[in-house]
C-alpha cells in the first residue's frame, strides 16, 4: 500500500456521492477533500481509503483496516485510535464506506438527491448546497423534550440525515443505509477492566501532549477529569492550565486546581471572573455549527481562556470523562431489565437514604422504566398531547422525562412532538437502558465539541478531549454501565484505572457547576433575553407560546420557583443561533 500527506490545516472536510464539490477541491479514492487538508490517501489495488482528523496508526494498520473494511467487515472502521473520518472505496465492488468517530466528535452527514445520495463531514455545506433549512422540529423537541437521540437519524438540518457516532455508512449499488459498528459491554468487571482504560486514557493524553509542539496548554477546572489530563499530559510536555475564578466559581474546585497545578508544576493562570462573566453576558461573534451551550457561557470562556490562546497546536480538555467513566442511573433501569432486580433495588434505596427521600417513588419510576423503552415513548407521547408532566423531578433517570417546558409548546407544537416521540418509541424499538444512555450521552458531548469548533477557534485554542478517543471509549465501554454506576462512589473507575494518581484528588465525591452564573446572567440581560424571545422563530413559527417563556424567564431572574432552567437556557441559545443563521455575521468586534 502507498501513502502520501495532503498537507496540514486544522478542520479537514471529505465528501462524496452526488456532491458538487467547490472550485479547486481534491478528489482521491472516489472522496472529495479540501485541497491542502490534513488527508492521508492509501490506495491497494481496488481499495482506496482517505484518513481525517487525528490518527495515530501506522500505514500497516490503517492498510490492514482498509482491506478488511472492504472485505465486509465495517466494523473495522472505527478499530483504530484517536478521532478520525475514514472512507474506504472499493471500486471493484463499487462500494463506499465511510464513519467518523465513536463520539460522533467528527461527524458524517447524508441525503438524498434526485442526482443520488450525497454525504459530507459537514451537515451545513450540504444544507446549502440542497437549500435546505434548520430542522425546527427537530430543534422545538430538543429543547422541551430533552434529548436528540431520541432521533438518532435526524440533524439539526431539514432534510440532512446524521450517521450517529458508532455507526457507518455504506454506498453501493444497492443504495444507502448505516450499519451499527459499536462495541457491547462484555461482561467484565469494573477491576478487571480498569487497566486498559488507564493505559487508553494515559496514551490518548500524551499522544496529543506530544502533537502540540514543545508545551501544551490544558484546562484545569479541579474535577477530576482535566486534573487527570492534566497530570498526564505533564509526564511528556511543560503544561500551561487555565482555570475559570472569581468570585462566582465554586471555591473547592479553584482549590482542587491549585492544587494539581502545584503538584505537577505546571504554569497556572486562575481567571479574574465575576459578574462580568454571567451567562449571556456577550454574544459570541462567531455562529456554531448547531446550538450548543458554550454560546450561553461565551462571556466565561472569554475570561479564562486568554493564556491559552495560540500557546500550543492543541488545547487539552476532560470533556467527556463523566460520560465514560461513569454511567447515570439508567443503569439501574438496565439492571432491572436484566432481571437484577435485588441489585437494582439495593442502588435505589441507597440513593434515596442519601438524599434522604422515601425509596418507593423511586424504585417505581425505575420498575416502569424497565418495562422498556417503546412504552415509555408512547407514554411520553400522550403526556406531551395532554400537556401532563411525566416522571419529572424525581432524581432518577428515565428514558424521557416530560417536564414544565412542554408546556411551552403551542398545540402545533405539542402535535409535532408528541408524533416524533410516538414514532420514535415505534422505530427505534426496545433497548438496554444502560447502553442507551451511555451512547446518548457520548454522542451529545461528541456533537458538542464539533459544533463548537467556531466558538473555539474565535478563542484562539483547538480543543481536543483524550477522554472521547476511539480507543477510551472502547476501553470504558466494555464495562457495563451497571458496574461503572457505583451507588456510593464518585467515578470509582479512574481511580482503579490509575492507581497513581493522588488519594486527594480522586477521593473527591462531587464537582462544583455554573448555574450561580446562569442565574446572575438571566438577572442582568433579562430585558434583552426577553427580546430574544420576541424574535424567536420558534415563536414566530407557532410552535412555542412566547408568554409562557418570559414567565419562566421572570422567575428565573428573580430567584422564584423552580423554572426548567436548561430549558430555557436552551430555548435563548436556539433562538439566537435560528436569528444568526438567516442573518449575515456582523463586522469583527460588533456585537
Amino acid at each position: 500500500m502507498t501513502a502520501k500527506e495532503a498537507g496540514d490545516v486544522d478542520s479537514p472536510w471529505l465528501a462524496g456521492g452526488a456532491f458538487s464539490a467547490p472550485a479547486g477541491a481534491a478528489r482521491t479514492a472516489g472522496v472529495w477533500h479540501a485541497p491542502g487538508s490534513q488527508v492521508r490517501v492509501m490506495t491497494a489495488g481496488t481499495v482506496g481509503a482517505v484518513i481525517a482528523g487525528v490518527c495515530p496508526a501506522d500505514d500497516a494498520e490503517v492498510s490492514r483496516t482498509a482491506v478488511a473494511v472492504a472485505s465486509g467487515r465495517p466494523e473495522a472502521i472505527t478499530g483504530m485510535s484517536g478521532s478520525y473520518w475514514m472512507a474506504v472505496h472499493d471500486s471493484e465492488r463499487k462500494r463506499t464506506v465511510v464513519a467518523g468517530d465513536l463520539a460522533e466528535g467528527r461527524g458524517v452527514f447524508t441525503a438524498r438527491t434526485d442526482r443520488g445520495p450525497v454525504w459530507a463531514t459537514d451537515a451545513a455545506t450540504l444544507a446549502a448546497q440542497l437549500g435546505r433549512g434548520p430542522d425546527l422540529e427537530l430543534l422545538v423537541a430538543r429543547i422541551t423534550v430533552g434529548s436528540a437521540e431520541h432521533w438518532p437519524e435526524r440533524s439539526v438540518w431539514s432534510g440532512i440525515e446524521r450517521v450517529p457516532g458508532g455507526h457507518a455508512l455504506i454506498l453501493d449499488e444497492a443504495g444507502t443505509r448505516t450499519v451499527d459498528v459499536r462495541l457491547r459491554p462484555d461482561g467484565r468487571s469494573l477491576e478487571a477492566g480498569a487497566e486498559e482504560v488507564g493505559a487508553a486514557l494515559w496514551a490518548a493524553t500524551q499522544g496529543y501532549a506530544h502533537a502540540a509542539g514543545p508545551r501544551v496548554s490544558a484546562d484545569l477546572s479541579g474535577g477530576l477529569d482535566s486534573s487527570a489530563v492534566v497530570i498526564a499530559a505533564a509526564a511528556v510536555r511543560p503544561v500551561m492550565a487555565v482555570t475559570y475564578g472569581g468570585p462566582l466559581a465554586d471555591s473547592t474546585d479553584t482549590r482542587l486546581a491549585r492544587q494539581v497545578a502545584q503538584y505537577v508544576g505546571a504554569e497556572h493562570h486562575i481567571s479574574s471572573g465575576g459578574n462580568g462573566t454571567a451567562h449571556f453576558s456577550r454574544w459570541p461573534h462567531t455562529r456554531p455549527h448547531a446550538p450548543v451551550l458554550p454560546v450561553s457561557s461565551y462571556p466565561l470562556d472569554a475570561d479564562y481562556l486568554p493564556p491559552a490562546r495560540g500557546f500550543s497546536a492543541v488545547h487539552l480538555t476532560g470533556h467527556g470523562g463523566d460520560v465514560v467513566l461513569e454511567s447515570s442511573t439508567a443503569a439501574w433501569t438496565a439492571l432491572a431489565q436484566d432481571g437484577q432486580t435485588r441489585r437494582a433495588r439495593a442502588a435505589v434505596t441507597a440513593l434515596a437514604r442519601r438524599v434522604n427521600t422515601a425509596p418507593g417513588p423511586l424504585w417505581r419510576v425505575v420498575r416502569e422504566g424497565a418495562r422498556g423503552r417503546p412504552s415509555a415513548l408512547y407514554r411520553a407521547a400522550e403526556a406531551v398531547a395532554q400537556g401532563r408532566l411525566l416522571g419529572h423531578g424525581l432524581g432518577v433517570w428515565t428514558w424521557c422525562p416530560i417536564g414544565p417546558a412542554t408546556r411551552w409548546l403551542t398545540p402545533t407544537g405539542r402535535e409535532a412532538v408528541a408524533g416524533m416521540l410516538a414514532h420514535s418509541g415505534h422505530a427505534v424499538g426496545d433497548v438496554d437502558a444502560g447502553e442507551w444512555d451511555d451512547w446518548s450521552a457520548l454522542r451529545y458531548n461528541g456533537s458538542a465539541m464539533r459544533d463548537s469548533e467556531p466558538l473555539s477557534a474565535e478563542h484562539g485554542v483547538r480543543q481536543v478531549s483524550p477522554f472521547l478517543d476511539n480507543d477510551v471509549v472502547r476501553a470504558c465501554l466494555r464495562i457495563g454501565a451497571g458496574e461503572r454506576r457505583r451507588p456510593d462512589s464518585y467515578k470509582p473507575l479512574l481511580a482503579l484505572a490509575r492507581a497513581d494518581l493522588p488519594g486527594w484528588l480522586t477521593g473527591r465525591q462531587s464537582k462544583g457547576h455554573f448555574t450561580p452564573l446562569l442565574y446572575e446572567g438571566l438577572r442582568a440581560r433579562r430585558p434583552e433575553l426577553h427580546r430574544v424571545i420576541d424574535a424567536s422563530e420558534l415563536v414566530n413559527r407557532g410552535l412555542i407560546d412566547p408568554a409562557v417563556v418570559h414567565a419562566a424567564l421572570d422567575e428565573a431572574a428573580a430567584g422564584v420557583g423552580r423554572p426548567p432552567l436548561p430549558a430555557l437556557e436552551s430555548f435563548l441559545i436556539t433562538s439566537w443561533w435560528l436569528d444568526r443563521t438567516r442573518s449575515p455575521a456582523p463586522e469583527e468586534g460588533a456585537r
